[in-house]
């Protein structure tokens, strides 16, 4: 009986050194969760090349395993190589997904400061326009355009805290846009208020 477990023992000893040492299953295990960690770090829309390279690199390691642990002299080395170049793969689409997340999110900060800097230089000059009679529908449209355009920085400021940055980049720019106009518009008020008042003033006050 104890030479039967001898060499039971012998023959599980030798099968194991046949099959090329350990299954890499804690190294598979690795690279999958480096594959999900690149997703996570939104490679799907920052890396999308990068991460579709990783996938196939995984599931090609992940068939050879498979094809690896169903025989029974088993050939691991082979595999490990597949293994290390998934996990190398999902690893660069992360980190490429991460630099270029950063950026977007620069973009989008960037835009959202030159945008609430509109808002703010077209808001004082709102304020200076003069205001009278056949003006007072144009400023308060203005004032109104205004706050659509600050109401706009407002929702991009949220769309970052979200990580929506292109969300973010259109509205701020959008913001930008629409206080330039406000300040092209008060200078056209501004024009109007000077004509009706040249224009309502007596010939004899106007030398």
């Amino acid at each position: 009986m104890k030479m039967r477990a001898i060499l039971l023992a012998l023959m599980g000893a030798a099968i194991t050194v046949g099959c090329g040492g350990e299954p890499p299953k804690a190294d598979l295990d690795a690279a999958s969760a480096a594959l999900q960690a690149a997703k996570s770090a939104d490679a799907g829309k920052y890396a999308s090349s990068e991460l579709s390279a990783a996938e196939g690199a995984y599931n090609k390691a992940d068939g050879a395993y498979k094809e690896q642990d169903g025989k029974l002299f088993k050939d691991w080395d082979s595999v490990k190589p597949l293994i290390d170049q998934a996990k190398s793969k999902a690893e660069q689409a992360k980190s490429t997904a991460m630099s270029a997340k950063g950026r977007a999110k620069s973009a989008a900060e960037s835009a959202i400061a030159v945008a609430a800097a509109a808002v703010s230089s077209a808001r004082n000059t709102l304020s200076g326009a003069p205001s009278g009679k056949g003006t007072e529908g144009d400023i308060q449209q203005l004032g109104a355009d205004l706050d659509a355009a600050g109401a706009a920085v407002s929702a991009a400021r949220a769309a970052v805290g979200r990580e929506d940055f292109d969300a973010a980049t259109a509205g701020a720019t959008a913001a930008a846009t629409k206080a330039g106009n406000v300040a092209g518009g008060v200078d056209q008020a501004v024009a109007k208020y000077n004509e009706l008042v040249q224009k309502n003033t007596p010939w004899y006050m106007r030398m």
